[in-house]
């Protein structure tokens, strides 16, 4: 007898497969763009910065953003940019291919998505140094769990 994906794990397969798609699409827009990008974000930030120097309530206040301001300002270059866009397009062409043979019930899918996960947790990490990676990081990570332990509820349908 041949086993039959469950409704839940095609819903999972099929928000995986829009989810990495577009994050492929992203990757390869965000690389191409890099350049462009940097040079519009730095502007972005120093009057954002600007702005909220005028509207700290007192002299820490202003101290601890400009620190974050400088810490996100120092982490944007196109190197990072186009580093993170390679990433992030591997990460998403990971947790794709781990959706699609999970579709097929392989429960080598499952590994293949949570290696995705890993590594779209840890390059932010490592490509930029602050506070921009950290926040990237703990983004991903918080819906790479949620999905990782989602599948993992699946593995026991899966060969």
């Amino acid at each position: 007898m041949e086993n039959l994906r469950p409704t839940f794990l095609t819903v999972l397969c099929v928000l995986t497969f829009l989810g990495s798609a577009f994050g492929i699409y992203s990757a390869i827009t965000n690389y191409t763009a890099a350049g462009m990008a940097t040079g519009i974000t730095q502007d972005a930030l120093e009057e954002a910065k600007d702005q909220m120097d005028e509207a700290a309530k007192d002299e820490k206040s202003a101290e601890l953003v400009g620190k974050i301001m400088d810490s996100v300002s120092a982490d944007i270059s196109e190197d990072k940019i186009k580093n993170n866009a390679i990433a992030s397009g591997i990460a998403n062409l990971l947790t794709l291919v781990g959706a699609i043979l999970m579709w097929g019930l392989d429960k080598k899918g499952f590994y293949l998505y949570v290696l995705g996960v890993i590594v779209a947790v840890v390059a932010p990490l490592m490509i930029y140094d602050g506070f921009l990676g950290f926040i990237g990081s703990g983004m991903i990570a918080f819906m790479g769990i949620i999905f990782s332990v989602l599948y993992f509820l699946n593995v026991k349908h899966m060969r």
